[in-house]
């Protein structure tokens, strides 16, 4: 990648406090990250453990959308908030044990490709050598996921997403089978936040074989309004997805979904009030593969909502203020939710009760929709 394409922005970094064990899936437990914005205005890469301590602090020139992790726990990229152009390589090496606190955690800008943007979203594959990032084709109004070298973020191979607005992908099927949310909203980057086709969007969930990018298949949403933007492995084959509904606010369409290569299925609800209630937004998703419960963040309705995925019905809410980003901490059977509000909240994931409820140790953060076990 020719270096005009890759510098070094900053190596700033807070506080290295923490030196947790990884686990036996090279994942260090309890570590979370997240986008977050300061109360001043200031746009971060964070990294904090499971009492809410900040352990990594990184200043980044724009605001972010989600930190992707690779499996090792070493690498992170930074995918911007749509349409940004630059992604952002960060260094966890300084978070392993017996890592000097001082070292240095840098960061290096990538910029996409001409006539692209990305759409704030990727996937490592399991070997943690390719990321897998959503991108806007705008001249051409198509969806399109490259497949990137890790280390550099060079583009080693590129095929069509399936739909239009891809957002967030996860795997069907572990290095083998890519289900790519296609939102179905044409946007331009000269119209950053307008959506120009909303009369004949069309939204669905595209199947992509990882190793030539051959579109297995797709299937639509339920609704013709509802963008599928969020999607989440259950570990039995199949996916749970979330949309965004783009028609008259107070509608009942399902905004959560249960989908296989060949179908999308609703969730049992006891009453179509329960996406009333949702106030048509949906912002992230987590499923705990150990019990199949999975649990979806409703900001604007400030509350998060309990699915059963393995029963495929809906189980309940909990009512917590503008959350956003939610993770699963497998070691701790927990659900983690990060709110805009400064606040981290965790769930048991078997009972979907709530263990603690606290205010964020640094209380000048406002977290954004995602957050990623580290």
């Amino acid at each position: 990648m020719p270096a005009s394409r890759r510098r070094v922005l900053a190596a700033g970094v807070g506080a290295l406090l923490a030196r947790a064990p990884r686990g036996a899936d090279g994942r260090r437990g309890g570590l979370f990250a997240s986008a977050a914005t300061s109360t001043s205005g200031e746009y971060l890469a964070v990294v904090f453990d499971s009492a809410g301590e900040t352990r990594l602090r990184l200043p980044l020139p724009s605001r972010a959308h989600q930190v992707v992790v690779a499996p090792d726990g070493r690498t992170g990229w930074v995918l911007p908030r749509r349409p940004g152009r630059h992604a952002w390589r960060m260094n966890l090496g300084a978070l392993s044990p017996g890592a000097g606190a001082s070292r240095p955690a840098a960061f290096a800008s990538v910029e996409a490709a001409p006539a692209r943007h990305f759409y704030g979203h990727a996937l490592f594959s399991p070997d943690g050598a390719r990321v897998f990032v959503t991108e806007n084709d705008y001249p051409r109004g198509r969806g399109a996921v490259s497949a990137r070298c890790a280390r550099t973020f060079e583009t080693l191979a590129e095929f069509d997403s399936g739909g239009v607005g891809p957002h967030q992908l996860a795997w069907l099927i572990r290095g083998r089978i890519l289900a790519v949310a296609n939102g179905g909203i044409r946007t331009h980057p000269s119209r950053p936040r307008e959506k120009l086709n909303l009369r004949r969007m069309r939204s669905n969930l595209a199947f992509i074989d990882a190793a030539s990018g051959r579109l297995l298949g797709a299937v639509p949403g339920v609704a013709r309004m509802a963008s599928i933007r969020h999607v989440a492995n259950c570990g039995d084959g199949r996916v749970i997805a979330c949309a965004q509904y783009q028609g008259r606010p107070g509608g009942d369409a399902p905004l959560v979904l249960l989908c296989g290569r060949d179908h999308c299925q609703q969730f049992d609800v006891p009453d179509p009030a329960v996406w009333r209630d949702m106030r048509g937004y949906t912002a992230s998703v987590a499923v705990d593969e150990a019990t199949g419960h999975a649990l979806v963040t409703c900001p604007r309705a400030n509350h998060v909502a309990f699915f059963d995925t393995r029963a495929g019905r809906y189980v309940g809410r909990a009512r917590i203020g503008d959350c956003g980003g939610v993770a699963v901490d497998a070691g701790a059977g927990e659900f983690v939710v990060t709110t805009g509000l400064g606040r981290i909240a965790r769930f048991d994931a078997r009972t979907f009760a709530l263990r603690r409820h606290t205010i964020q140790r640094q209380p000048d953060l406002k977290w954004d929709n995602h957050l990623t076990p580290v």
